[in-house]
């Protein structure tokens, strides 16, 4: 990390805190739901609560809907020891991102079963003029900032304006105070008019950022116009590099994940075999264990590997922000499944 002095933050998320609507009930469609359980979602907001529920010091930063929703935002933060001073109320009646999930297992009948019995999930997103694309420039807490170790922004809070504008001022900021500046590209078609649009953005902010994490359809997005042809991960993390990036992190699924550092150092990190719940919520969660280890200078193999044991549990709960594990937990995963880990 770039700054040595004490900070009283470690690591502080930006952009979109909504609302999950989570199934109670897997294996159907959503025609056969009959119940919900709410929670904070998002991914920023997912990874803030993932790390901080590992024992992080951690603050967001983000617009929400002034109405019972927004509370309930607040409350779970602060429950969770997330610092909301960088928090902002909207006054203009926008709501919050809300999402509704199902989940349908590979034995569920029917056509909504993906290709070859594999898990399918639906996400009913709804975020057309929310509160969190919103934010502004000028709603920026600047000393958030200049405190925390390091600062994560999202790729979805640049698809749409004033957010895109308030996510460069925080680069800009990030710079200044020597913070490490950390962008998780979570690249979502909508909020964009085009592919084009979104590579010409991406493009701009990774020049601005210390460490790039994404996966390979999201590298993809990245360079749509600068390698459209590429489709290799050490070609793509060379690029970064070579640019001014630090560290490239780029997952693979089923895979696992692999490093690249301006040093030279390239590694790789097998996932853990897991009896799945559901699919989504394990790369926000290998996000708030890999930034764990790397913001206690715990060294990056290790930083990979709590990564992976948090993306793991994940995997088996059907909420997001709740299947997030305890450091304890997460640790013990980690320690069981070292040798599977391992290439």
């Amino acid at each position: 990390m770039k700054q040595s002095e004490e900070r009283r933050l470690e690591l502080t998320l930006c952009g979109r805190a909504g609302i999950d609507l989570n199934t109670e009930k897997t294996g159907c469609t959503f025609a056969e739901i009959s119940s919900f359980s709410k929670s904070v979602g998002g991914s920023p907001a997912n990874i803030v609560q993932g790390a901080a529920r590992l024992g992080l010091k951690t603050a967001f930063l983000g617009k929400i809907a002034r109405d019972g929703m927004g509370a309930y935002i607040l409350e779970e933060f602060e429950r969770r020891g997330i610092d909301t001073a960088g928090m902002v109320l909207d006054d203009t009646n926008a709501r919050n991102c809300l999402a509704l999930t199902e989940i349908i297992s590979p034995d569920a009948s029917g056509s909504y079963v993906a290709k070859g019995g594999d898990f399918h999930h639906g996400t009913y997103l709804y975020r057309e003029g929310t509160a969190d694309l919103l934010y502004g420039p000028d709603d920026v807490l600047e000393e958030i900032i200049a405190n925390s170790q390091a600062v994560m922004v999202s790729g979805t809070a640049f698809s749409g304006q004033p957010s895109r504008d308030a996510m460069f001022k925080i680069l800009r900021l990030a710079q200044h105070h020597k913070t490490t500046a950390v962008f998780d590209l979570d690249y979502r078609p909508y909020g964009w008019s085009s592919t084009t649009e979104a590579s010409k953005c991406l493009e701009q902010a990774v020049r601005q950022c210390d460490i790039i994490i994404g996966n390979r359809e999201e590298f993809n997005v990245l360079e749509y116009r600068s390698m459209p042809d590429n489709r290799d991960n050490r070609k793509s993390a060379e690029a970064l590099l070579k640019a001014g990036t630090s560290l490239v992190i780029i997952k693979n699924g089923e895979k696992g994940s692999e490093a690249y550092t301006s040093d030279g150092q390239h590694l790789c990190c097998k996932a853990i075999p897991t009896n799945r719940v559901k699919t989504f919520g394990s790369g926000d969660a290998y996000a708030a264990g890999l930034m764990y280890g790397l913001l206690k200078n715990m060294g990056l193999e290790y930083a990979m590997q709590l990564g992976t044991a948090c993306a793991s549990i994940a995997l088996t709960k059907v909420s997001c922000a709740d299947s997030m594990p305890d450091f304890y937990t997460a640790e013990a995963h980690r320690k069981a499944h070292i040798q599977e880990m391992k290439v």
